[in-house]
């Protein structure tokens, strides 16, 4: 009678094929049992698999003294004889020889591995090294792979199944069974046999979780003789149907095989999946049912606060290969190319001068021709011009990729406290051990010096040696070498070698950032650096001693602008006495090796407030509060730096109003600022709240309409 066995999943039609290949020879059950003894002598029996009369293998104890005693082995007859050898894997480990052990279903031929006439080891050399995931303390069973060779040079392939009880005692090795194949050179399935019976269900179709579009496979394997029919059907999602028969047709391929294919899964694939194996002698229903559970695709970023002005950009990706149609919606209502709107019918939505009207929901509606498949919903808030500071304002105008106020009031131990990029919804994720606002921590505000920022403007505070202080961003993804960093800094001590205020990568190839020196200047004090990749055999920049010192306790302006040939470091700091501003100073450091920046990715996540390099200890955090750091796909000037510090004390830039004719429209232009409106010069001015440079209206004809911009 055919015994359950303890097998791992493999295509049933290479089961069938390998049976079919040629005349199996099937010992039946053996189950002859090998108990280890104490040391000396060795213990072993003898095995003839096709009783010619020559042993084809044994298997046995070690009774040796040495690391190897008691320990189980399966050995082979010298390859020069008649017989057969394990096909066993050379540990590079150890130097020595191991088992092979291959799970239910492996095919078994001239590619399975070479054969070695050497006595094989389940559980290797003392040094814990478990071969073949046998483990020398459990029960455990499995398949080796063998070879029949004979004087002639005829090859026949073959299996043992063992099972190893590490755990009694004493320790047991049992062989349950095994056959061979009788034409030469014809490989065969672990397991196989030539017993007749009804089917036999050995690893049931598994359960499983797949996004929206993925390719889905649903496998059973079985053992059956005659050859039998299966059908898949599926139902509900209750696990007791009723179940309805699958055809092949549209996405659904296989429903009368062993491997069950959804070509582009979506919701309505979510359901139990059984199989029906059926032959003159019987049938089996598989059990349980397998649950298939589709998720839907995420957009990202999931929940962005964007300022109004600045270009808005979804995405979603899709996995599994099949490509779809898209239709992005807001509040469920179908967008199209035009005006603002770009790519309504791509994987990439961009919408750009947000206006406080595009607040709301977008989702996608995916199709891999068997019907829409909807996105989980990303919900935008659009954060109103008038709620700018003046160095909000001035960030902005200068065109960022990512802008981090770091003004958020969650409590980041509460976990996932999200790190809001305000222009280009690239977010990051709080250290649980990261203090911001929630805990009083401030950043640069009048009382510094700098009223340019909002009255309740907040910072974070880093701790060095500390794994869960810092931020993870989102990549970027700026494959570019003209960048702009930069951040406000105030340390509460000298910073650690190489501490990072804004960093990304590992490796002399993916460096990049503003950190501090490796060591101390002459005055025993730490300096500001960067990075950036310089290619094969030469240094990044991350040893760059520029003598620019952060001062402990009081906010400095930190920049990088780096060019594809050079790159400046620059320190803006207004040291306070008595709350009055009394000395303001620009540092700006050129690089002088002449370096070649090359391309950085920035596809992988970057840090605030550490150097990843250092992460798994923390060393290279940084020792203070930073806040307002902001990322620029462009190498901004001195002036245009400066034109951010000043407006960070309070000094206004210029503003400029412009109106143009674009078509039939008049279109209204500013750097920063609120847009004020009305029909008489004299006034009353109202502020125009939705609107965002560019701003586009239409002429109605009614009468004048003035503009002029106020900015905070």
């Amino acid at each position: 009678m055919k015994k359950k066995q303890f097998i791992a999943a493999i295509s049933s039609s290479a089961l069938a094929s390998g049976m079919a290949q040629g005349a199996i020879l099937y010992s039946g059950p053996v189950n002859s049992a090998l108990p280890a003894t104490a040391s000396f002598p060795d213990v072993s029996t003898n095995y003839d698999m096709n009783a010619d009369g020559i042993g084809d293998f044994y298997v046995g104890f070690d009774g040796f003294s040495g690391p190897n005693d008691q320990k189980p082995y399966i050995e082979g007859y010298d390859a020069n004889v008649p017989g057969s050898a394990p096909l066993a894997s050379y540990d590079t480990n150890t130097s020595s020889w191991g088992l092979q052990v291959t799970p239910f279903g492996t095919m078994i031929d001239s590619n399975y591995l070479a054969a070695d006439p050497t006595k094989a080891y389940f559980w290797q050399d003392g040094g814990a090294h478990y071969v073949g995931e046998w483990n020398n303390t459990a029960i455990t069973e499995g398949y080796v792979g063998m070879e029949l060779w004979d004087s002639s040079g005829n090859t026949n392939f073959g299996w043992v199944r063992l099972i190893y009880d590490g755990v009694d005692s004493p320790k047991s090795l049992t062989v349950v069974d095994y056959g061979y194949e009788t034409t030469p050179f014809t490989g065969i399935i672990a397991g196989a046999t030539n017993e007749v019976g009804a089917p036999d269900i050995y690893v049931q179709p598994q359960s499983q979780t797949n996004a929206v579009g993925a390719s889905v496979q649903f496998n059973v394997t079985y053992l059956a003789n005659p050859p039998p029919t299966l059908q898949w059907m599926t139902g509900p999602t209750n696990g007791h149907g009723p179940y309805t028969p699958l055809s092949d047709g549209g996405i659904i391929l296989g429903s009368s095989t062993a491997t069950l294919t959804i070509n582009g899964a979506t919701a309505a694939n979510a359901a139990d999946y059984i199989v029906v194996i059926s032959n003159s002698l019987g049938s089996v229903t598989s059990s349980p049912p397998a649950t298939l559970t589709v998720v839907a695709p995420v957009v990202t970023p999931a929940q962005p606060i964007l300022f109004g002005g600045v270009t808005g950009n979804f995405y979603v990706t899709v996995t599994g290969g099949l490509t779809p149609t898209y239709q992005w919606r807001h509040d469920t209502t179908n967008l199209s190319d035009g005006g603002r709107i770009a790519g309504a019918t791509t994987g990439h939505l961009q919408i750009s001068n947000l206006q406080t009207t595009d607040a709301g929901n977008y989702d996608v509606l995916l199709n891999f021709g068997s019907g829409p498949a909807p996105s989980v919903v990303s919900s935008l808030t659009v954060l109103p011009v008038a709620q700018e500071s003046l160095y909000d304002a001035a960030v902005l105008a200068a065109a960022p990729v990512a802008y981090y106020r770091l003004n958020e009031s969650g409590n980041p131990a509460t976990s996932n406290l999200v790190a809001y990029d305000n222009a280009g919804g690239f977010n990051g994720v709080y250290g649980i051990d990261v203090t911001n606002g929630f805990a009083g921590v401030k950043g640069p505000d009048a009382a510094d010096g700098f009223p340019g920022f909002a009255a309740n403007n907040a910072a974070v505070l880093i701790t060095p040696y500390d794994t869960n202080s810092w931020i993870t961003l989102a990549p970027w993804n700026l494959n570019t070498n003209s960048v702009t960093f930069t951040a406000w800094v105030n340390p509460s001590a000298p910073p650690n070698s190489q501490a990072g205020v804004v960093y990304a990568g590992t490796t002399s190839s993916t460096d990049a950032g503003i950190d501090y020196y490796w060591e101390t200047n002459s005055a025993g004090e730490m300096q500001l650096s960067y990075a950036w990749n310089e290619g094969p055999g030469n240094d990044e920049d991350l040893f760059f001693q520029s003598d620019l010192v952060t001062p402990t306790n009081e906010w400095s302006f930190v920049a990088v602008a780096v060019t594809s040939s050079n790159a400046t470091l620059y320190m803006f700091n207004a040291e306070a006495t008595n709350s009055a501003v009394d000395e303001s100073y620009l540092a700006g450091i050129f690089d002088p090796n002449g370096s070649t920046n090359l391309v950085m990715p920035f596809n992988s996540p970057e840090y605030i407030g550490s150097d990843p390099a250092g992460a798994s200890f923390g060393a290279e955090n940084f020792t203070g509060t930073i806040g307002a750091v902001a990322i620029f796909n462009q190498t901004l000037t001195s002036n245009q730096l400066q034109t951010l510090y000043n407006a960070a004390t309070g000094v206004l830039p210029p503003v400029n109003l412009q109106i143009a004719v674009v078509g039939t429209q008049v279109q209204v232009t500013w750097p920063m600022g609120s847009l004020l409106q009305a029909t008489n010069l004299k006034g009353p001015w109202t502020t125009n709240y939705l609107a965002s440079s560019p701003y586009l209206v239409t002429p109605t004809g009614s009468g004048s309409m003035f503009y002029r911009v106020v900015v905070p």
